[in-house]
């Protein structure tokens, strides 16, 4: 029998380990012709992939025509034809930056599910289910393809380890100490792992050599999918992760239960309306600093909000009149954290709380003189009718828990004296909290800080932390990272934004956690929250000027960069128009002028509101993965960098942020 009639087109499609595929056309419909290598191939293998072909009929798995030995050379090859699916491997779509909606990728799940329970109804078993194996049509509907693994559950033949398969996209019971083949489980395994990677746009399993995917389903637990994509509904994720338990029979023994629960979960979803995709906004934290309000300053940085200081008096009115023109948002912060603090620190007209180092003061007596302190902080706060204005909040120090209780406090007196003001206006008020940063690191604090703040509704919260980072650099402690990360889950699970206050570039980082709002400033003390009275007796980080570089995700010293530029200038590229301009205007970034600063400002957040807007233009799912991929090179870059000498200017932070992501 001819393999291919005459006149025929025959194109190659690729080769695999065991032979080559081609696709066949002519007068008839195109079909898909696998030549196995006998060189490599084992004869039982062959069987076994013509047997589960030939008992499995489903639109969703690729279907056999024929089957036949040809001669050539003195060698006997055997060759099958299937049906050509036109398409693109599910791989390859994701590679070139695909994205599915959460319900797309359900259905995409639950077909393929749906075509695997097919093969399984035969007692077999695929056991190389990966993404290159799924075949999309036009229509999403997927194609299972290669059941060149497939081993009926009987068959006790034993192959050498390692295991076949596809390194990271196997079950632990085929790459553990004690490897088996795998039945049907194993499959339902790895389309967890699809349905992972759909919803959150990552591999669950990963590592830098071979041998590292191989065993990675064995040795690593993922990252739960909702922490990665918040979108995905808690009955999606939970099918996700029950499919991916490292026990067989932790996972669903019923395939009929599996598409029951993915059936209802995609019903679900289509009763409701779905959520807007999550947004993410930069914040310019201006404080008091003059220069922001003249010529083009906040123009040129074109931010998502502005941040004014309540100590700013009558300037505040400037500054609102630009955002408004700007169409951005102005946000008054009352900086009442302050009221804590000896007198020099406190925002003018707000002195009501006495100062003690170290007090273990509770706040207001009684609830009329909180009224009042509130209704006075509302009146200064709102003159210049800004959009929002951050509630009273005040500083909690290591186990200080009643100051972020009064705090809350106050942000529901503040409400409630807007909502029963004679004089309506339409002001959106923000949850204050300033706290010491061990209240993110110490597990056993960060509960009771969670339980405090669930314990009442509000709007948004915006969340400043006072750590013993440098004023100016991005931060490196991996506890307080995850820390933030902890209360981000949770707040999102209560449905309220969390703004992310006074955080120098790591606020990118915590944006592609689940931060809703980031804001910082150029000047030390606007990047991160200064340190308070209460807890230290210093301030933090020398004034000197820094340069925000993109591609190292952190603002370093003007000296630093002026080495870092004369040996790689490619890696340090300041990327924005204001920064080309300051160093044509000074090349040595020597002697900075005042007209020069006001353009390394604007450089300086420019460049980080352009990778605030590329996060934000990419669904919630592929954030992580980008700022992943951020790293990776930041990393990179720094390592082809000339050492660095001042603290905050090198790149080990990033070591801290890439186990945030893992």
């Amino acid at each position: 029998m001819k393999i291919v009639s005459e006149g025929s087109t025959i194109t190659h499609l690729g080769t695999g380990g065991f032979g080559s595929t081609f696709k066949v056309t002519g007068s008839h419909e195109p079909y898909a012709l696998k030549i196995i290598d006998p060189g490599v191939s084992d004869p039982a293998r062959v069987n076994r992939e013509l047997s589960a072909l030939q008992r499995v009929k489903h639109p969703g798995v690729v279907p056999f025509l024929d089957h036949g030995d040809t001669e050539w050379e003195q060698r006997t090859f055997t060759w099958l034809s299937m049906g050509f699916i036109e398409g693109e491997s599910l791989a390859q779509k994701l590679s070139s930056n695909k994205q599915y909606t959460v319900s797309e990728s359900l259905r995409i799940l639950r077909d393929i599910v749906s075509a695997a329970a097919a093969i399984w109804k035969q007692d077999t078993a695929h056991r190389d289910l990966s993404p290159a194996n799924i075949l999309l049509r036009a229509d999403n509907s997927p194609v299972i393809v290669d059941l060149g693994l497939a081993r009926h559950v009987d068959d006790e033949t034993l192959t050498q380890l390692p295991t076949p398969g596809t390194p990271g996209w196997m079950s632990p019971e085929q790459v553990g100490s004690a490897p088996t083949h795998g039945d049907w489980r194993s499959d339902q395994f790895v389309i967890g792992c699809i349905g992972y990677l759909l919803l959150t746009g990552l591999a669950p399993f990963s590592g830098k050599t071979f041998f590292e995917r191989w065993h990675a389903p064995a040795n690593d637990t993922p990252t739960p999918v909702r922490n990665i994509n918040h979108s995905v509904p808690r009955s999606a994720a939970d099918i996700i992760e029950r499919m991916m338990q490292n026990r067989p029979h932790r996972r669903y023994l019923k395939t009929s239960d599996l598409l029951s629960d993915l059936e209802l979960s995609i019903q679900s979803l289509d009763s409701v309306q779905p959520a807007p995709e999550s947004t993410i906004d930069f914040l310019v934290n201006i404080g008091q600093r003059k220069n922001f309000a003249e010529g083009n300053g906040l123009s040129v940085i074109a931010p998502d909000g502005i941040v004014l200081d309540g100590r700013a008096g009558r300037r505040i009115e400037e500054f609102t009149a630009i955002a408004r023109s700007l169409s951005a948002r102005s946000i008054v912060d009352p900086v009442t954290h302050y009221s804590r603090s000896p007198e020099p620190a406190r925002p003018a007209g707000f002195t009501k709380l006495p100062y003690g180092k170290n007090a273990r003061l509770t706040g207001f007596s009684n609830q009329s003189d909180r009224a009042d302190y509130c209704q006075a902080v509302l009146e200064e706060a709102t003159k210049y009718t800004p959009n929002t204005v951050i509630a009273p909040y005040f500083y909690a120090n290591e186990g200080e828990i009643e100051w972020v209780r009064e705090s809350l406090l106050c942000a529901s007196t503040f409400t409630q004296i807007i909502e029963h003001s004679t004089n309506k206006v339409t002001l959106d008020v923000w949850t204050g909290v300033a706290i010491h940063s061990t209240w993110l690191s110490d597990a056993s604090a960060r509960e009771i800080l969670l339980d405090t703040l669930t314990s009442q509704q509000m709007n948004s919260l915006y969340l400043l932390v006072d750590t013993s980072q440098p004023s100016f650099a991005p931060l490196a402690d991996i506890d307080v990272i995850e820390g933030f990360h902890d209360v981000l889950m949770v707040m999102r699970e209560a449905g309220i934004p969390v703004i992310v206050g006074k955080r120098a570039s790591s606020g990118l980082l915590l944006l592609a956690l689940g931060a809703s709002g980031w804001s910082t400033g150029a000047a030390g003390n606007l990047m991160n929250m200064s340190p308070h009275p209460e807890s230290v007796e210093n301030g933090g980080g020398r004034p000197i000027d820094r340069v925000y570089v993109p591609k190292l995700l952190n603002s370093v010293a003007v000296d630093t960069y002026a080495l870092m530029r004369k040996s790689r200038p490619d890696l340090v590229d300041l990327s924005t128009t204001e920064g080309a301009e300051l160093l044509r205007q000074n090349p040595s970034l020597d002697k900075i002028s005042t007209e020069q600063s006001i353009l390394l400002a604007q450089h300086n957040l420019v460049a980080q509101r352009d990778q605030v807007h590329a996060l934000a233009s990419l669904p919630a799912a592929r954030r992580v993965a980008d700022m992943r991929e951020r790293i990776r090179e930041a990393v990179a870059n720094y390592g082809a960098l000339p050492p660095t000498r001042l603290p905050g200017d090198d790149g080990g932070f990033l070591k801290a942020w890439a186990s945030a992501l893992s």
